[in-house]
This record gives C-alpha cells, sequence and structure tokens, in this order.
C-alpha cells in the first residue's frame, strides 16, 4: 500500500509539473506564476473576465462611442497670427490641453484625397494635431504682412492638418521656427 501512495504522489507531481508548462510558468516567480500549492483548481482555471473599454464600446452604437471618444480630445477654438519682436506667432488655442503635433515644411499643402489646396504665400508650414476633435475647424484669421494666409486643411482619422502660408523671397530657405505648448495652447514662432 505504501508503494501506491508513493505513485499516486508522483502522478500529482507529474501533472502539476504538465499543467504550469502549460500555462507558461517556467519557475521564475512573477506576479501571475504565484499560485496556491495546495488547491489544483487554483492551478488550471482561468481568471475571471474583466470589462475592457473595448468590450464597453461594443455594447454601445458606433455612433455613441464615437461621440463620446470625441467629447474626451481636445477641439480647436481659435487661431491668430500676432507680431513679436523676434518675428510672427501663429497661436492655436485648445478647449483642452494642447494635443500632440507633427510639423514639416511642405512644397504644396494637400487637403482631403490628396487635393493640392491653394494658400497665399511662397514658403508652407503644415502643422498637424494627433488626437484632436473630428469636428475641430477654424476660419482663417487675419493675416499680417509676412503670414499671409493660416487654413483648415482636413480632419482625417484624429490628424487635423492646418497650412501655414509665409512670404519669403524668392530662392530664400525655409525660415527658422518654433513651436512650443503652453497649456491649451500650441504656440508656432516664426523667426525673421
Amino acid at each position: 500500500m505504501r508503494v501506491r501512495r508513493v505513485a499516486g504522489w508522483s502522478n500529482v507531481a507529474m501533472a502539476s509539473a504538465v499543467v504550469m508548462v502549460l500555462a507558461g510558468c517556467g519557475g521564475g516567480e512573477s506576479e501571475g506564476s504565484k499560485e496556491t500549492e495546495g488547491d489544483p483548481v487554483a492551478a488550471t482555471s482561468s481568471p475571471a473576465p474583466s470589462r475592457t473599454p473595448q468590450a464597453e464600446a461594443s455594447s454601445r452604437s458606433g455612433e455613441e462611442w464615437e461621440e463620446e471618444q470625441a467629447a474626451k480630445l481636445p477641439k480647436l477654438t481659435d487661431v491668430e497670427v500676432t507680431e513679436t519682436a523676434e518675428g510672427d506667432r501663429v497661436t492655436f488655442t485648445f478647449n483642452a490641453l494642447a494635443p500632440r503635433y507633427l510639423d514639416s515644411w511642405e512644397k504644396e499643402l494637400n487637403g482631403p484625397e490628396g487635393k493640392p489646396v491653394k494658400i497665399e504665400g511662397s514658403k508652407f508650414l503644415r502643422v498637424a494635431f494627433v488626437g484632436v476633435d473630428p469636428e475641430s475647424r477654424f476660419a482663417s484669421p487675419t493675416p499680417n504682412e509676412r503670414v499671409l494666409e493660416v487654413r483648415y486643411l482636413m480632419n482625417f482619422e484624429g490628424e487635423m492638418s492646418a497650412g501655414i502660408g509665409i512670404v519669403a523671397p524668392d530662392g530664400a530657405a525655409d525660415p527658422a521656427y518654433d513651436i512650443s505648448t503652453k497649456g491649451t495652447r500650441v504656440v508656432v514662432d516664426i523667426k525673421e
């Protein structure tokens, strides 16, 4: 009878080792690998399902979910062109903390479907705001002598693009500029 017990414990040990290998427990102590030694159910049962944002979103209509998500995104509320001692400034103001942005000089600015957008100026700076309300739009602000136009280009997949048209002498290099965020504002300083 004693031999049978030993054989029984060795079968349990072998089964436990197989379960641990299949469960990815390679012997390292990680938070997910700590199990109750005396409870074979704890070693093999899966955790209770959790309510993820995706699961919650699937219980609402697509339109309701999109509206809720858009309400959490910053929305552009104002654009202003001003002169500073160092050059010109374009300020984009949002109703929440300023979003991330991408910027680049472009030979031509494009709008929806890649179609060219006519904009005043000879140098064109594109600024794309990432993760903004899809309803973000703006009317072109009053220009000055150097910043001839600031225009809404498009809003595509959470990225709203604006074009800044600047006058520069023929053959001149792209002007130096700095972009910074200050609370709810993204400030583009174009150097003289």
